[in-house]
């Protein structure tokens, strides 16, 4: 993959973004893996969504992104959104965990 300022035109640049994304998807996946695994040691449901954890993650996402030169608001919505979707995956992953049992 070729740095931005050596793409000779739109082809390079909508390749590199397509792999990025990939490796981003790539990366959700390999997220996943541990939101699950996690779920083992969840006693209860109520217990998966963590707000003190997800209190604490937010700041420093945004602090991440604000030392990225990234807009540090979009950045918290953002991961926000991703951590309220990941709860909701690992309690479907969790119910099942005990259906199964």
């Amino acid at each position: 993959m070729k740095t931005p300022d050596a793409c000779d035109g739109l082809q390079d640049i909508r390749h590199a973004i397509d792999s990025l994304d990939h490796q981003i998807i790539e990366l959700m996946r390999q997220r996943m893996a541990y939101v699950k695994a996690a779920a083992r040691f969840k006693p209860t449901e109520s217990s998966i969504a963590a707000p003190d954890r997800v209190a604490r993650m937010l700041p420093q996402r945004r602090e991440w992104a604000e030392q990225a030169g990234l807009d540090p608001h979009f950045v918290e919505t953002l991961f926000a959104q991703i951590i309220h979707w990941y709860i909701g995956q690992q309690v479907l992953h969790w119910r099942t965990m005990r259906t199964l049992a």
